[in-house]
C-alpha cells in the first residue's frame, strides 16, 4: 500500500492563523448586513489599493501537496490582469491575461475569478483520462486583510494562500522570467539534505515539492511530501522544514554546483543534487523494436543528467526527438506525452491511443517502462491509466484545434545493444 502525507522531517511546524476581518468589539453596534457590506468594501478597496498589482502564492493539491506557482494579480474595476510563472496552451510565461472577479460576501468576504482566466482555472480541472489534475481553486475565502498582506483559504480545498503587493519599480516580465530561468535549471529529480555537513536523508523532486520516501518493516511504502515555490533566487518552503529542533526554510541556487543552499541566518543547511546510479545503466545502443516487426537501431543520450534520455531520429525528413524519463521508484525509464517535433509548422505530439480507435490528448500521460529481460536488457511500454493503449501516436496539432495523423507506434520494445 502506498500512502501519501505531509509533514515535517522531524517535526512539523504549522502555521496558525486568525482572521483580522471582522472586530468582535463593536459586533452589536452595527447589523450583520452593514458589517457583510463593509467589509467587502474594505477588501475590494485594499486589492485596488495596490497600483503594480499582488503577488500571489498559489499552492495546489490537497494541503498544498503539488507546491506553488507564483501568480502576479493587478485589479481594476471589475477586471483581474494576471501573469504567471508558467506557460499554458495559449500564453507564455509573463504574458498578461483579463478576467472578471467578484467579492462578495457569502460564507464570510469571498474573491472568486468568476469568468474563466486559463491561468488560475487550469489547476481547476482534470488535465485528462482518469487524471484529477492539480486540485486547485478559484473561490477563496478571506482570512485577514491589510495592504502588506493577504491570507486566503481556497473554499473547495482549502489550502491557505499568501498575496503581498508588489513594489512599484517591479517589472512583472523581469521578475516571472528569472523565477521560470531558477525552475529550469532546478529541475533535478534527485536530491539529498544535507544539515550541519551531514546527511539527513535523500529526496526527490516532483515538479515543486521534494519527497522522501519510507519502507516499514512490513514493506508498506510511505511517501512525505515537501511543497515549496521557486523565487527569483530559489526556493521557499510552504513550511518549514524542520531537523533538530532548527527550522529550514528559505535557499539560493547555485547552479553550478546544482546545490540548494539555504539563506536563513545562523543555518548550515544545502539540498545537493546526486546522481543515481541507476541512471547510468541505461545510456547507450538500442533496437526500437515494433509491433510489425520493425526494427531500427538508435542511441539513448544523456538531456539532463540523473534525471532524462533523448533518443533522436527522422520521419519522412522530419527531425524527431523522443525524450524519456528514469523512473527512479522502478529504477527504470519512461515516455511521458510530450512534443517532439515540428511538422510543416505544426507541432508533433506523443499521445497514447488504441488500436484501431481512438487516441487520449492527454499531455499528462505517462507510458511507464518494465524490465521483461535483463540479458539483454530488454524493456517494455504500458500506459499508466489504461493498459489497453498500447499505441504511441504522433499526431499534429493545427491551428483550428483539429488533430492530424503522423505516426503510429504500437507494442515498443526497447533492447540494449552495449
Amino acid at each position: 500500500m502506498r500512502k501519501i502525507k505531509i509533514y515535517g522531517l522531524l517535526t512539523c511546524v504549522c502555521l496558525m492563523m486568525q482572521s483580522c476581518l471582522f472586530n468582535e468589539d463593536d459586533i452589536f453596534d452595527e447589523s450583520s448586513a452593514q458589517r457583510a457590506i463593509a467589509s467587502v468594501n474594505e477588501c475590494q478597496e485594499i486589492l485596488k489599493g495596490a497600483a503594480n498589482g499582488w503577488l500571489l502564492e498559489y499552492y495546489t493539491g490537497e494541503d498544498g501537496e503539488y507546491g506553488g506557482f507564483n501568480v502576479l494579480a493587478r485589479f481594476d474595476g471589475n477586471n483581474v490582469i494576471m501573469a504567471a510563472d508558467f506557460a499554458t496552451d495559449n500564453y507564455e510565461i509573463g504574458e498578461e491575461s483579463t478576467s472578471l472577479y467578484k467579492v462578495e460576501s457569502y460564507q464570510g468576504t469571498e474573491l472568486s475569478f468568476d469568468s474563466y482566466n486559463e491561468l488560475i482555472h487550469e489547476f481547476c480541472e482534470p488535465s485528462g483520462y482518469n487524471s484529477p489534475g492539480y486540485a486547485g481553486d478559484y473561490e477563496f475565502v478571506f482570512r485577514s486583510v491589510s495592504k502588506e498582506k493577504i491570507v486566503l483559504t481556497g473554499k473547495k480545498h482549502g489550502v491557505t494562500l499568501i498575496m503581498t503587493p508588489l513594489p512599484a519599480e517591479t517589472n512583472w516580465q523581469e521578475k516571472l522570467t528569472n523565477i521560470a530561468n531558477v525552475a529550469s535549471q532546478a529541475s533535478y529529480v534527485t536530491y539529498k539534505l544535507i544539515v550541519n555537513g551531514q546527511e539527513i536523508t535523500k529526496m526527490g523532486q516532483e515538479e515543486h515539492a521534494f519527497s522522501v520516501t519510507k519502507v516499514d518493516e512490513t514493506g508498506e511504502t510511505t511517501v512525505s511530501l515537501y511543497p515549496f515555490i521557486y523565487t527569483e533566487e530559489g526556493i521557499k518552503m510552504y513550511e518549514p522544514l524542520v531537523v533538530n529542533g532548527v527550522e529550514i526554510n528559505n535557499f539560493k541556487w547555485d547552479n553550478e554546483n546544482l546545490t540548494y543552499i539555504c539563506t536563513d541566518t545562523g543555518v548550515d543547511a544545502k539540498i545537493e543534487f546526486y546522481c543515481p546510479e541507476g541512471y547510468l545503466n541505461y545510456l547507450g545502443n538500442y533496437i526500437l523494436q515494433l509491433a510489425n516487426g520493425q526494427r531500427i537501431q538508435l542511441e539513448l543520450k544523456q538531456k539532463m543528467i540523473g534525471k532524462s534520455f533523448a533518443m533522436n531520429f527522422a520521419l519522412s525528413g522530419t527531425p524527431i526527438e523522443f525524450v524519456y524519463n528514469y523512473n527512479m521508484t522502478t529504477d527504470c525509464i519512461d515516455v511521458p506525452s510530450q512534443t517532439v517535433g515540428v511538422y510543416q509548422g505544426y507541432n508533433v505530439l506523443l499521445y497514447p491511443g488504441i488500436p484501431g480507435g481512438n487516441f487520449y490528448a492527454d499531455d499528462s500521460a505517462v507510458f511507464q517502462g518494465r524490465i521483461a529481460n535483463t540479458d539483454p536488457l530488454t524493456i517494455k511500454f504500458t500506459y499508466v491509466n489504461n493498459p489497453i493503449c498500447t499505441l504511441m501516436l504522433l499526431v499534429y496539432q493545427k491551428t483550428d484545434g483539429w488533430y492530424g495523423f503522423s505516426t503510429m507506434f504500437q507494442d515498443v520494445t526497447l533492447i540494449k545493444v552495449d
